[in-house]
């Protein structure tokens, strides 16, 4: 596959539900999103499959979701695996960069803990350890804004498909359907991140990106990412030969 269809085929996304699309687009917030430190013992059983768990690797999974009209959008975006337990060591910091103009209190984002295990036939089975909900709006549809210092997310047995069912009602806290995974939980900082609307026109809409991902039109530059800095370097052209500026758009 040429290198111009795969990255073509990574930015391929779910589009928002179509009552969402009717509505004039807002001006789009643009978020940083770092998911820091998981930990929890009850992440590494499954209920019923405790065997399976031997030998997997680990992964965390973010998606976008629409709680109004139950309904997933954007595309899931995937840490690497690691073959480490969640609860015995933590993921590294990953960092996440995205902008929405579904500015709605019911759009969120999704954290997956996902264990990957072999079958016998030396397939791949995806099991989901628990997922937790992020609110990215507040109640005036404007971005949360969430404090610099590390927020902790309460996760839920079970699948995020459960968000799917017809019974589901928000808030999270009142829905009967959803079980808290005691003492288990992801630290995250979520913040405003003004400096990627200089790449609105580069970045599509809805499609979660981490700092390494390879973006055309833009340069990575050296930072410290769990930081929630911008590691692009914006890329210009006027009639001329494409200009790769090399300094980095940092927040302080």
């Amino acid at each position: 596959m040429a290198e111009w269809e795969r990255v073509f085929r990574q930015s391929l996304a779910v589009p928002p539900h179509a009552r969402r699309r009717r509505v004039p687009a807002a001006h789009p917030a643009a978020f940083c999103c770092v998911l820091k430190h998981l930990e929890g013992a009850a992440l590494a059983q499954v209920p019923g499959e405790p065997s399976l768990i031997v030998g997997a690797e680990y992964q965390l999974r973010l998606s976008l979701f629409d709680a109004t009209y139950h309904h997933f959008f954007g595309r899931t975006w995937r840490t690497t695996t690691s073959s480490a337990r969640p609860f015995l060591s933590p993921f590294p910091p990953q960092t996440i960069y995205f902008h929405t103009s579904l500015n709605h209190p019911g759009i969120a984002a999704v954290v997956e803990v996902v264990a990957t295990t072999k079958k016998g036939d030396g397939s791949s089975q995806h099991l989901s350890c628990g997922f937790g909900v992020i609110p990215l709006f507040g109640s005036g549809s404007e971005a949360k804004d969430q404090a610099t210092k590390d927020r902790v997310l309460k996760l839920y047995h079970g699948t995020p498909r459960a968000l799917l069912h017809p019974r589901f009602q928000e808030p999270m806290e009142k829905n009967k359907y959803l079980t808290v995974m005691e003492k288990s939980h992801l630290q995250y900082t979520l913040k405003p991140h003004q400096p990627l609307e200089t790449i609105f026109h580069l970045l599509p809409e809805n499609l979660l990106v981490s700092g390494v991902q390879n973006i055309p039109g833009l340069l990575p530059v050296c930072g410290d990412m769990s930081k929630g800095s911008f590691p692009f370097s914006a890329a210009f052209g006027s009639g001329a030969p494409v200009v790769l500026v090399t300094s980095p758009l940092a927040t302080v």
